[in-house]
């Protein structure tokens, strides 16, 4: 994969050379100051991407550049995310919309190849500041074409995830990281030991928790993930640093750093020690030392230690979880595999008034339920494994009884498997959780065994009957 992806960008319109710049284009016919849906590329018309230009745009000079992988293809959505901050720093953002996560990588690597020589084409851009985000496996593809190709890429930000599964950080890393992570992620685990692995490093990065699932990031952390590329940018002589913009920024931070410390002194001490790394050179050197001196007395202080010490306790109680959960997945009996994963006690402990606790429930549940209701299920159908397919999501069912979607996967399931009649009784579960579009029912190929049934038929004639939005 590797080759495949060094041998792809090498055939790139614009091949990135470090501190070079390619030359201004004509301006471009496109607005400023909007997201456009649809950009469709000149080389590859199968291949479009959502463009937002900032409204100084102006094609004298030369402009940063982040290139957006969703997981699902959604351009437009993630523009969304960064339109603030690529308004307030000046980055173009070029966001696919033919990105996909948990398969082969060469679709995203068809789509940076299209986006990458329609940009270079259409717009002035700063090849030496090259960004790309990610969320969840397209996280893990852009380091991969990063670690590939070193120098193409400056900066990566990571949403609910961290570099490739075989590939730990190097003290070489050729590329700044970014990365967020919602504390209901079930890439939680994974993405604080990446901060433990590059703080260990001394490589520049900035790792940020947010309350939520498994997500790209919110709005608000989305720009301060452009204002903190923009300290590097300054801090590497890739822009000229600007006094305001560093106190502005310097403002957010320790604001930031003043709110985690009334919720987790480990978060804030964290925060701390790299603000000492993130403006060193960039503000008055005793002030650097001030923060760093902070980050020091919070790490000293009684009750930080304790924190620490529960949250890995915790954090490691959970990953022997995870680590025992396949062999429970590994059996055929429900109410058995049910009781091993504990998933009535997670489902109790989530609602707990300890908030850690109730977090790490949801964590784990949500990693389950992500294992059992899309992982898993997938690969069984590919295999035709029906029988497997329909045990794992029973326990998804189990976790999350009044689901639609888990409910017609279950119906799309027994379909295949030829058990017409349990097909239909789950699909009319389905339709009492919620399930109102008999569109997408009609349009569905796993029920095509079941189109002449009459209990089928009159499934769908009652979903017609229903207004649009309604449940049972």
């Amino acid at each position: 994969m590797r080759a495949f992806l060094r041998a792809a960008l090498l055939t790139l319109a614009v091949v990135p050379v470090a501190g070079a710049q390619a030359p201004p284009p004509p301006s471009p016919a496109l607005p400023v100051g909007q997201i456009v849906d649809k950009v469709v590329t000149q080389s590859n018309p199968s291949e479009s991407y959502a463009l937002y230009l900032p409204s100084s745009y102006k094609p004298g000079r030369t402009w940063p550049i982040l290139y957006a992988f969703d997981a699902r293809s959604d351009g437009k959505r993630v523009a969304e995310r960064f339109r603030a901050g690529a308004e307030k720093f000046g980055y173009i953002v070029a966001s696919s919309n033919n990105s996909a996560s948990d398969g082969p990588n060469a679709p995203n690597v068809s789509a940076m190849r299209a986006m990458w020589a329609d940009t270079h084409a259409r717009f002035a851009v700063d090849d030496r500041r090259i960004y790309a985000a990610g969320f969840s496996g397209t996280v893990r593809f852009a380091c991969n074409m990063a670690l590939t190709a070193p120098g193409t890429i400056t900066g990566i930000i990571g949403a609910g995830a961290g570099f490739p599964f075989e590939t730990k950080p190097r003290k070489d890393n050729p590329f700044l990281f970014f990365g967020t992570v919602g504390d209901r992620d079930f890439n939680y685990y994974e993405v604080l030991d990446l901060a433990g692995d590059l703080s260990a490093l001394g490589l520049p990065h900035r790792i940020e928790l947010w309350p939520g699932p498994h997500d790209w990031m919110p709005e608000e952390l989305a720009t301060e993930a452009l204002g903190w590329m923009e300290l590097h940018a300054m801090q590497g002589g890739l822009r000229e640093k600007d006094p305001a913009l560093i106190a502005e920024l310097w403002a957010w931070d320790l604001a930031h750093g003043k709110a985690l410390e009334a919720t987790g002194l480990v978060d804030a001490q964290r925060l701390y020690a790299g603000m000492a790394r993130d403006y060193a050179g960039l503000t008055k050197p005793e002030t650097v030392a001030e923060i760093a001196a902070k980050a020091s007395g919070i790490e000293a202080q009684a009750a930080f230690v304790k924190e620490r010490k529960e949250r890995q306790e915790r954090n490691q109680r959970d990953k022997e979880y995870l680590a025992r959960a396949p062999k429970a997945l590994s059996s055929m009996d429900v109410t058995q595999a049910v009781a091993d994963l504990r998933i009535y006690e997670l489902k109790r402990k989530s609602k707990s008034d300890d908030l850690q606790e109730s977090l790490s429930a949801k964590r784990l549940l949500n990693t389950i339920l992500g294992q059992t209701s899309h992982y898993l299920p997938e690969v069984f159908t590919a295999q035709g494994q029906h029988d497997r397919t329909i045990f794992v999501l029973s326990i998804a069912a189990e976790i999350v009884p009044d689901s639609p979607e888990v409910w017609l996967s279950l119906a799309e399931a027994h379909a295949r498997k030829g058990a017409k009649k349990k097909a239909i009784e789950t699909l009319r579960k389905a339709v009492d959780k919620g399930l109102a579009d008999p569109a997408r029912v009609e349009a569905d190929e796993a029920f095509a065994p079941l189109r002449q049934e009459k209990g089928y038929q009159e499934l769908l004639a009652a979903m017609r009957k229903k207004p649009e939005g309604s449940g049972s």
